[in-house]
């Protein structure tokens, strides 16, 4: 595989093992200083913000493809033409966005928290106080987005994650002292702006180091305006799908099921979360990869396979093998979490959202491939339908189950996984090829969990059972690189 292809999923998978570890160390601390219920309202309050920072509308991942196609052409004058044309579209796009976004945020908060009848008018006033600060945290992030975008095409991955990890450094170690200090859910929402404001200053730094040669200047395109308009809304459309089924889970529970069981679901989501995280770090570089082989009419199917091949390995062994690892440590890290308040029920909900999603984290290397072939419409479709058939779910399983009905509703986000097979197809991949890449890891991960839910705690059970599924992973692993494509 292209080393700068393995040098970026590094540089993402360590970033992402560094902002994971920060958050496994912290939370339950942050738990512990602020109680379930303060931590849930916080939950709550964050969720919200992230919602409303889907108003970047695709234009992140639009700059990230469409400049990496601007920096392939030989000729200087063209290359700054064609620069300028994408960077007047998608940071003139993004800072209306964000402004309107913000100014939503600012005057809407009363309106939102209207919206969970069961908190009480403290905790409303709370909440609405934050998502008016949360307002700040939006514009600033959203600008970062194009910003990143344009680090990700010039393979930049190294300074882009060593900024996100100084980031996840003063987000959690600023929240634990912001708490130590006796402040709550508001405090902790005025440092996300101040730490959001000053990340935002760092990635200006850098996008000034990456086009100091450039004749860069406003210059407005309308035929190319509305290319990038195309894509940015049909990207938009597509993360809307997955941030209903990544944050709009949060605000079902939390009306439904109120703040303190909302704390517990959203821990839970937070640990297993790691794992989707974490298998698709090291495999996002395929975006300005493919985008640049598309735009260059690579025509070398050998080297492409190869590639979509390793990356669906990558992948697979990660999600997996995490999912071996914290379905077996469940009750360790549930008690780690949440302390003495862990039960029975909330170990169980806690395996079955960890097998939910290992499996459908599969899915990471035809969403990426998707995107850089253009065929963002079944994209969309998939996460979209997936998404709501998801929160459908959790709201009638959460009435009915409470906890483990609101994990189990997560279920309906596996139909993501049928993104593989129009990824694949768009690439003339051989569904036979592609589906003996996943067929052996994939038994090898149900017959452990099988036998993981039948012997439950029994630990030296459980012990021998982990070291034979991740022995046979990594035996998957080694023996399938060594064999080549046609395996």
């Amino acid at each position: 595989m292209n080393n700068n292809f393995l040098k970026n999923g590094f540089y993402n998978a360590a970033a992402g093992v560094i902002k994971i570890g920060l958050a496994v160390l912290s939370i339950p601390i942050l738990i512990r200083m602020l109680g379930i219920e303060e931590y849930g309202l916080w939950t709550l309050a964050y969720a919200v913000v992230q919602v409303v920072n889907l108003a970047e509308a695709g234009l992140s991942v639009a700059t990230t493809v469409f400049v990496s196609q601007d920096i392939v052409k030989e000729d200087a004058d063209d290359l700054s033409n064609s620069l300028s044309e994408t960077l007047t579209v998608t940071f003139g796009g993004m800072l209306i966005f964000a402004t309107l976004a913000a100014i939503a945020l600012l005057f809407g908060a009363e309106v939102i928290v209207s919206l969970f009848p069961k908190l009480e008018q403290v905790q409303k006033l709370t909440i609405q106080h934050s998502l008016q600060i949360g307002g700040l945290v939006v514009w600033a992030r959203l600008l970062q987005r194009v910003l990143i975008g344009v680090e990700q095409a010039y393979q930049r991955y190294d300074l882009t994650n060593l900024l996100n990890t100084i980031e996840s450094l003063l987000f959690y170690f600023g929240m634990l002292i912001v708490t130590w200090l006796g402040g709550r859910t508001i405090a902790l929402m005025q440092w996300q702006a101040v730490v959001a404001i000053a990340i935002l200053l760092s990635h200006v730094w850098v996008f000034r180091i990456l086009i100091h040669n450039m004749k860069l200047h406003i210059n407005w395109n309308q035929k190319r305006g509305l290319v990038i308009a195309r894509y940015s809304l049909m990207t938009w459309l597509t993360s809307l799908g997955g941030m209903i089924f990544a944050r709009g889970d949060r605000l079902v529970v939390g009306a439904v099921l109120g703040s303190q069981v909302l704390g517990v679901y959203a821990t839970i989501i937070d640990l297993t979360a790691v794992i989707s995280l974490l298998s698709d770090l090291p495999v996002q570089p395929l975006l300005p990869a493919l985008s640049k082989m598309v735009t260059i009419l690579d025509k070398d199917k050998t080297k492409l396979q190869q590639q979509i091949k390793q990356a669906v390995e990558i992948n697979t062994l990660v999600a997996l093998g995490l999912g071996t690892v914290f379905f077996t440590m469940a009750p360790f890290l549930m008690h780690v979490m949440l302390g003495e308040v862990v039960t029975s029920e909330y170990i169980l909900a806690f395996r079955i959202e960890i097998v939910i999603y290992a499996l459908l984290s599969l899915h990471g290397v035809g969403y990426y491939i998707l995107f850089s072939v253009n065929a963002l419409v079944e994209n969309f479709v998939i996460q979209l339908f997936s998404s709501l058939l998801s929160i459908g779910l959790i709201f009638i399983l959460s009435n009915r189950l409470g906890l483990i009905g609101s994990v189990s509703g997560n279920v309906g986000f596996m139909c993501v996984l049928s993104i593989i097979f129009f990824a694949m197809k768009h690439l003339n991949i051989n569904q036979g090829l592609w589906l003996r890449w996943y067929i052996l890891p994939l038994f090898y991960f149900i017959i452990f969990v099988i036998i993981g839910f039948i012997i439950k705690d029994k630990f030296e059970l459980f012990v021998g059972l982990f070291v034979v599924e991740i022995i046979m992973l990594f035996k998957w692993f080694i023996d399938s690189q060594r064999k080549g494509i046609y395996v």
